[in-house]
């Protein structure tokens, strides 16, 4: 993997307004794959993650999501149109923001993930993060 430089301009660092306690743990990866994130609990499809780490995820949405809540997410995953195992987890949104395109952005903290889920991200990571 790649080290960014300090004066990168990357949309994904988390911004200086948060608070240290909502600063992510772990790394995140820039994906090259299509992952589409659903709120099982609703039955609705919340966004499209851009980035994942074995701590949380970032997504682009069509509307606000409410940060503290928790959600029960479902990831689906294609790779050049092919389905992958499912990912299945308890988050937490620990922030969001309104983007200039009238979009909002999301961060996910996962808080309740089992073993094998854990290892699916990490493999998912090993194979399609850069």
């Amino acid at each position: 993997m790649k080290d960014q430089d300090a004066n990168d301009a990357d949309p994904i660092r988390v911004t200086d307004d948060l608070i240290e306690a909502d600063r992510r743990a772990f790394a995140r990866f820039r994906l090259r794959v299509r992952m589409w994130v659903h709120d099982r609990a609703r039955g609705k499809l919340i966004g499209e993650a851009f980035d994942i780490g074995l701590g949380g995820l970032r997504l682009q949405a069509g509307e606000p999501i409410p940060p503290a809540r928790r959600y029960a997410l479902s990831i689906d995953i294609l790779v050049d149109g092919v389905e992958q195992p499912r990912i299945e987890t308890i988050a937490r949104c620990a922030w969001h923001r309104a983007t200039p395109d009238h979009q909002f952005e999301a961060g996910f903290e996962f808080v309740e993930m089992t073993s094998p889920m854990r290892r699916r991200i990490e493999e998912f990571i090993d194979e399609f993060g850069h």
